[in-house]
């Protein structure tokens, strides 16, 4: 039975949408106007949940000094680089896509998570819970990226409370491939949503969960696929769309190879297959909270979000359900 037919106990309105959006969507002005553009359009069809990844390229950079810090001896050196790097990064893009008033807001709130990721190395320097603490530093380009979708929202008329993963998405200790609690995280998950006002549009930190007791973890590489296909599965949601640079799923990669073609539609089974080998670059649990309740997925670009893209649909669902239509 397909989700749309069979909405979810917990929930009042499940959304019509889970959108995920990935680092290169968000990581320029231009894009990330688009990603505003398209919740603001799917918000207009009905309810929608976003999950958003790190601005492109800033976990690399935050994994990068994570080594650095490890080997070098001068850590105080590659942490200061890093907190102007990411500084710079996330000021200029707030000055191009915030209005002069959330542009403080935001500012304050990248002061406080470059405060916290300074006292996170040195927690790793002092050896004091070496673990939690990288994953603490991983989690900040999401929590800097998320806030800057919210308030580009609220300047476009859309009621964006502020939502934080770590509140939501129950794991493990396992940190840096945390396992969820999925009894937790629904409950949590499920009493967020219904809290929400209908007209609300969250958006959501992809790849970070927390423990019990508070400390943040991270999913895994790719954890923000994950994230998303989890809120789809646990508040039924009609669909979901995932943007990335690549307008769908193709039968090789179309950077290397330009013979690869673009494949149309694929079943759920067999995209589960081609994950299995690594051939969607996903992470390797995304497709089977979707599988297990019926819900359809596609792949789009964020530079070509008209194009269809390519849709992965369980037996017994239909492209009907995915936002926008292919």
């Amino acid at each position: 039975m397909s989700a749309s037919s069979s909405p979810s106990p917990h929930v009042p309105v499940p959304p019509h949408v889970v959108f995920k959006f990935g680092g290169t969507s968000v990581g320029t002005p231009d894009r990330f106007r688009t990603v505003v553009r398209l919740i603001q359009e799917g918000a207009a069809e009905g309810r929608v949940v976003a999950i958003v990844s790190a601005l492109s390229g800033v976990s690399r950079q935050l994994a990068t000094a994570l080594e650095a810090a490890s080997t070098r001896a001068d850590t105080a050196a590659v942490v200061a680089n890093l907190v102007d790097t990411l500084r710079a990064r996330h000021a200029e893009q707030a000055r191009a896509v915030l209005s002069t008033s959330h542009q403080s807001t935001f500012e304050t709130i990248l002061d406080e998570r470059l405060t916290f990721l300074r006292r996170s190395f040195e927690q790793i320097e002092h050896g004091k819970a070496a673990s939690a603490a990288r994953d603490a530093i991983l989690a900040v380009g999401e929590q800097l990226s998320v806030p800057m979708v919210t308030l580009a929202l609220r300047d476009a008329g859309l009621q964006a409370p502020r939502c934080d993963a770590t509140d939501l998405v129950v794991t493990d200790d396992t940190f840096g491939a945390a396992r969820v609690q999925h009894t937790l995280t629904t409950e949590r998950i499920c009493s967020w949503y219904r809290a929400l006002d209908p007209a609300a549009v969250p958006v959501v930190a992809g790849f970070i969960g927390a423990t019990e007791a508070g400390s943040t973890t991270t999913l895994g590489f790719e954890g923000s696929d994950y994230s998303a296909a989890l809120f789809a599965h646990i508040l039924r949601a009609q669909g979901l769309t995932r943007y990335t640079d690549v307008d769908g799923i193709y039968t090789e990669d179309p950077d290397t190879n330009e013979a690869a073609e673009r494949i149309d539609r694929l079943s759920m089974d067999e995209a589960i297959e081609r994950s299995a080998s690594g051939g969607l670059g996903m992470h390797p649990k995304t497709l089977r909270p979707l599988a297990d309740a019926g819900i359809p997925m596609q792949v789009r670009s964020i530079a070509a979000p008209d194009r269809s893209g390519t849709p992965i649909v369980p037996d017994g669902s239909t492209v009907d359900a995915l936002w926008p239509r292919p």
